[in-house]
């Protein structure tokens, strides 16, 4: 079935621009926005998979510089495979994403392990350095002012492992809540050091996340936190549906709104949902 379908396109050693790309992958045909999307391993990043339109120069010459999203997997794994179809979707909307884990070309190629809590701190790291370096493709093609942390699952705890850096300025936690657990270098006293935005995408009462997720939603007075929910769907979101399924498109709407000057307020704070049938949705502190 179509939906069921990834097209992948699986290149080594290819050279994008100045930068050496060691692995690439094509996912969904690139996504649906209006940059093709590529997943790749570059020579400077072991251990990461960096999500980016195909021709940056091009989003860029249309946007500006490109909003940069860190991301955490479920499980702490050190593979986004299981996240591929969401993360390229945002990145054809014109974002550059750097996920944990080494890019795999199928979910055959290596065993998934772990991965340590610090991960997300040395994505950022890379980040920073290659955006002030000359000669490589994020060198004045992305905006270090407008940096998101994102996780699912236990990457959700990863995410909010390092709420204390300032370099990050709004926060995606998906299926996932800390409640009163310590996980991932996180615990309930991570919410004290958000100093952004924070919106937490949910798959209803089925989804093991949900409980913890509405306690941290009540627990969080300082920021504005937005609570998203999609009830049935479960702990497994829409990830693995074409381009990511309807959790690709809430994020999307929440950067372009935190990043882009794009206004959907009435989606996030007057509960329009015409785009997003069989979804709640309820916010504060804004």
């Amino acid at each position: 079935m179509k939906s069921l379908l990834i097209l992948a396109v699986f290149c080594t050693n290819v050279f994008v621009g100045s930068a050496q790309i060691i692995k690439e992958k094509l996912i969904d045909n690139g996504g649906r926005g209006p940059y093709k999307a590529i997943a790749v391993s570059e020579k400077t990043l072991p251990d990461f998979a960096v999500y980016r339109p195909q021709n940056i120069q091009e989003a860029v010459k249309n946007e500006g510089r490109l909003p940069v999203m860190v991301w955490a997997n479920g499980g702490c794994v050190n593979s986004s495979i299981q996240h591929e179809r969401f993360l390229t979707e945002i990145a054809s909307h014109g974002y550059v994403i750097v996920a944990i884990g080494d890019l795999q070309l199928t979910a055959e190629d290596r065993k998934q392990q772990s991965s340590p809590d610090t991960m997300l701190l040395a994505a950022l790291d890379w980040m920073e350095q290659r955006a002030n370096e000359k000669g490589n493709d994020y060198s004045e093609n992305v905006d270090l002012g407008k940096i998101a942390a994102g996780g699912m699952s236990c990457g959700g705890a990863h995410a909010l492992r390092i709420a204390a850096d300032k370099r990050v300025k709004t926060y995606m936690i998906c299926n996932s809540g800390m409640g009163d657990m310590t996980m991932a270098g996180a615990s309930t006293k991570s919410l004290e050091n958000l100093h952004g935005k924070i919106i937490y995408i949910i798959g209803g009462e089925t989804d093991i996340a949900y409980a913890n997720a509405v306690m941290d939603y009540d627990r969080i007075k300082h920021v504005p936190v937005v609570f998203a929910n999609l009830p049935g769907i479960g702990h497994g979101g829409t990830y693995a549906q074409e381009y990511g399924g309807s959790f690709a498109q809430m994020a999307i709407d929440w950067l372009d709104w935190q990043f882009k000057g794009k206004d959907h307020s009435a989606l996030f704070l007057k509960n329009d949902l015409s785009k997003y049938p069989g979804w709640t949705m309820k916010a504060k502190n804004f």
